[in-house]
C-alpha cells in the first residue's frame, strides 16, 4: 500500500495566492503552489500521496465538518491525519438560498476593520451578509466564545483520530492559543524557507508519533 496522508486547514495549508501562481509574474516565472506547498513536499519525503482538503479562509468549523462528516467514511484509508486549525474568529453558516456553505469571519464583515485595518468586502450586500456583519459590530462574538469554540473542535479532532486509530498531528496559526497544539505556526502564510524549517520540524514529529502509535493501528488492520 502506498502511503496515504489527509491534510487540511485554511490558507496556510492550500497555500494558494503566496506559494506560486503569481499573476503580477510573466507566466514563464510563475509556479504551481501545488508542487510547492508543505504538504506535497512532506509526501515526497516520505513517498505518500497528498489529499489536501485545505480552502483559504475556511474556519475550524469547516475542519470539523470535513473530517467528522464529509470525509469521516474514507478515514480508514488513511495513514496520517494532518490538521492546520485556524483563528477562532472564522465560521460558516449554510445558506439555503445558494446551497452551500458560506464562510463568515471578522475580517469579511467588521466595517471597523480587524488589527487596525479596513479590509472589508463590500461586494455582497444580501440579507446574510448583513445579518453577519451585524454580528460583529453589536458585539453577540467575543474573544471567550471563540476560544471555547476552537476548543471543542480541538477535542473533537483528537476523538475521531483516537477512535479511529489514527496518528494526528495538530498545528495552528493562532498564536494565542492556549491549547497544546503539535506546532504553531509562527506567522501566517510562510514562505518557502520557513516551509522547509516548518517541513524538517513536522517530519520529526512524525517519527515521534509513529514510536508512539500501537502496533495495530496501520491501515491495512483498519480495511
Amino acid at each position: 500500500f502506498m502511503m496515504q496522508i489527509y491534510f487540511d486547514g485554511c490558507s496556510n495549508t492550500r497555500c494558494q495566492g503566496y506559494m506560486g501562481n503569481d499573476t503580477t509574474k510573466p507566466s514563464k516565472e510563475q509556479r504551481d503552489y501545488l508542487y510547492l506547498r508543505w504538504s506535497k513536499k512532506i509526501c515526497d519525503e516520505l513517498g505518500a500521496e497528498e489529499y489536501n482538503f485545505a480552502d483559504s479562509g475556511a474556519s475550524n468549523h469547516r475542519i470539523l465538518r470535513n473530517l467528522a462528516q464529509v470525509q469521516y467514511k474514507g478515514l480508514k484509508y488513511f495513514d496520517l491525519i494532518v490538521i492546520q486549525m485556524t483563528f477562532p474568529h472564522r465560521f460558516e453558516w449554510y445558506d439555503n438560498d445558494r446551497n452551500n456553505w458560506r464562510r463568515i469571519s471578522i475580517e469579511k464583515y467588521n466595517t471597523l476593520g480587524y488589527r487596525g485595518t479596513n479590509i472589508l468586502r463590500k461586494k455582497e450586500n444580501d440579507t446574510f451578509t448583513e445579518f453577519w456583519r451585524s454580528y460583529y459590530e453589536s458585539g453577540m462574538y467575543s474573544e471567550d466564545y471563540g476560544r471555547v469554540h476552537e476548543e471543542i473542535c480541538f477535542n473533537s479532532i483528537k476523538s475521531i483520530c483516537k477512535a479511529n486509530n489514527l496518528p494526528l498531528i495538530l498545528l495552528s496559526c493562532n498564536n494565542k492559543t492556549e491549547l497544546d497544539f503539535d506546532y504553531i505556526i509562527k506567522k501566517s502564510h510562510p514562505d518557502e524557507i520557513e516551509q522547509e524549517n516548518m517541513i524538517r520540524d513536522l517530519l520529526e514529529l512524525y517519527e515521534q508519533k509513529m514510536y508512539q502509535m500501537i502496533p495495530n493501528c496501520s491501515r491495512q488492520n483498519r480495511l
